[in-house]
């Protein structure tokens, strides 16, 4: 159960739907929970100080209604800061020690987050604390999840995150793993389109043993019984990353995409984006992007 959650609230409409996820997540008995408001710092001091008052307010009728609906024992308090919105989340997660930031997305995007990133981008990048970028009305606790697997050591913490979310009792995983290696030979008239059968067969088969094991381990791992593990559903598709995850959130209707990023900083990635940032902006489902261990924070 998480121990301290950290809530962006924009007072948007979209505002009601992360309020009512946040209700479905499992907290700890004691658990902080915070409400955070950020005002932009352009706007001029008259209306910036009558912003402040009006987010206080607003505010606190969001934490009269959400209090209602928490498990006894948390601890809710609101927050107001003046400043740049990825900026101030970031600070306050750490300040807080939040274990997730829960926050909404819209949409398509304007041409300035398509350069730079969405403030979920931009919150991912500027610190390591996971963001539940949330789009679909909360009707309960997520039942088609999926969780999309490198082959790589982010995956033990991308695994961690998920049980977290998703409590017992469990409903089935699926699980995605992309392969863009069969479009990369098929480049090369060398090689013959047997090979290359060949090749995939193997690469699946490699693949499939070594996602079970990364699941079986991140299920004792975690100390998960048996009646509580969920059951998985795995396949390894072959194409872009990007797209892979994209027809397979599409296909099967999921509701939650759980994925990790690698970290990349720069502006390179602000210009040039990475899986996550794009699958973020694409698919239609709540969205739990997950920051490797140890990453330093990008500079404001």
């Amino acid at each position: 159960m998480f121990r301290s959650l950290l809530v962006s609230v924009d007072l948007s409409p979209a505002s009601d739907r992360v309020i009512a996820r946040v209700s479905n997540l499992p907290l700890a008995q004691g658990a902080r929970l915070t409400l955070l408001h950020v005002v932009a710092k352009s706007l001029p001091p008259p209306a910036q100080r009558s912003a402040e008052a009006d987010a206080r307010k607003a505010l606190a009728v969001e934490a009269t209604g959400l209090a209602r609906n928490l498990p006894k024992g948390v601890k809710l308090e609101t927050i107001v800061k003046v400043g740049t919105p990825s900026a101030e989340i970031a600070k306050c997660a750490t300040t807080t020690r939040a274990e997730l930031v829960v926050m909404g997305r819209g949409g398509a995007r304007a041409l300035r987050d398509i350069f730079l990133g969405s403030t979920a981008e931009r919150v991912i990048r500027r610190g390591k604390v996971p963001i539940l970028a949330v789009r679909l009305p909360a009707r309960g606790p997520y039942r088609r999840p999926a969780v999309a697997l490198e082959l790589d050591q982010a995956s033990e913490r991308v695994l961690d995150l998920l049980y977290q979310v998703v409590p017992s009792p469990r409903p089935s995983v699926e699980v995605i793993h992309a392969c863009d290696a069969h479009y990369q030979m098929a480049s090369y008239p060398s090689v013959s389109e047997d090979e290359t059968d060949e090749y995939r067969e193997h690469y699946r088969g490699k693949a499939l043993r070594e996602i079970g094991k990364r699941l079986g381990a991140s299920i004792a791992r975690a100390k998960i019984a048996t009646v509580d593990a969920p059951s998985w559903k795995t396949s390894v598709r072959y194409g872009s990353a990007r797209s892979v995850i994209r027809e397979a959130v599409k296909k099967s209707e999921i509701d939650l995409l759980v994925l990790g990023t690698r970290g990349h900083r720069g502006v390179a990635h602000a210009f040039l984006g990475t899986v996550a940032g794009d699958v973020l902006r694409e698919v239609a489902c709540d969205v739990l992007v997950v920051p490797p261990r140890g990453v330093p924070a990008e500079a404001s």
